[in-house]
């Protein structure tokens, strides 16, 4: 009986030594160089038309301007709710239904809270609570052109440390054409030092740098960008993008990579295929995103 039960100890000591080492091992090849997990910014815990200037959600602190209007509220909008105030921004909600336009056009998943730059100035409908953090009846800017700028306005988000890839949906993109680079629905990333402005109509544009082949925009669309690395963005990293929407629209499911490539012990353990579909190199864009 004692060597039976020695045996056993062995064998489980083996068992715990051998875990340790697969452990290990997937840590250290999830946090090699360039081979960081991306992780996606929180939004599931807001409500919808929840205020978010300046909360901090993980790494991410949330910040915008409403061009047409001093109230800048950048809010979370639920898109697989029904019966909202903008249709446009409402997608697949877990009881069937779809995207119209767009590489997520045949996805049923719900893509959940996504970030809008509240219309305010039309019969804006105030608050539901007594706080006044939360808006009512959320719905996205729509102006296009008036005073100094152009556009709806911009949603920025600021890093607390740079990060080496960023990716985003975007949701009821209409229309790009009409806008010049400049002026248009276009992201900024900086480093801090440096940025680089990559408009939206790059990435419809075939022979552009950040072409990729399966984006449609139009009504009701929703479209996945895949994700840009510092590197091609010819940045030392990503401390901060700037959003522009040249008209309505909505920005969610926001990933990034941390810039040393190490994630948490449970990013590590539990991310490691992502990191695969998000940074692959931009070209082969041919995925059969309708499986989403």
């Amino acid at each position: 009986l004692e060597i039976s039960l020695h045996r056993e100890g062995q064998r489980e000591e083996q068992m715990i030594h051998k875990t340790a080492i697969a452990l290990t091992g997937a840590a250290l090849f999830a946090t090699s160089a360039n081979a960081g997990v991306a992780s996606q910014v929180d939004l599931s815990q807001f409500v919808n038309g929840e205020i978010l200037n300046g909360f901090n959600v993980g790494p991410v602190t949330l910040d915008g301007d409403n061009f047409h209007n001093s109230e800048d509220y950048i809010v979370a909008f639920d898109t697989t709710l029904t019966g909202t105030r903008d249709p446009d921004l409402e997608g697949p909600n877990g009881n069937g239904g779809s995207w119209d336009v767009g590489n997520l056009r045949n996805s049923t998943t719900p893509i959940g809270n996504i970030l809008i730059i509240q219309e305010v100035d039309r019969n804006f409908a105030g608050y539901t609570d007594q706080t006044n953090t939360v808006v009512s009846r959320p719905d996205d800017e729509g102006q296009r052109r008036g005073g100094s700028e152009t556009g709806a306005g911009e949603i920025v988000l600021t890093f607390d440390q740079g990060v080496d890839s960023f990716g985003f949906t975007l949701i009821d993109v209409e229309e790009t054409g009409e806008f010049n680079r400049e002026t248009g629905f276009f992201a900024v990333f900086s480093d801090g030092s440096a940025t680089t402005k990559v408009s939206f109509e790059d990435l419809i544009e075939n022979g552009n740098a950040f072409f990729q082949d399966d984006i449609v925009f139009g009504d009701n669309s929703a479209n996945r960008i895949d994700a840009f690395t510092a590197a091609e963005l010819g940045l030392a990293s990503i401390e901060s993008v700037t959003i522009n929407l040249g008209g309505s629209g909505g920005v969610g499911e926001i990933t990034y990579t941390d810039v040393t490539g190490v994630p948490s012990p449970t990013a590590a353990l539990a991310g490691v295929g992502l990191m695969g579909v998000l940074l692959s190199r931009r070209g082969n864009r041919r995925q059969d995103r309708s499986k989403a």
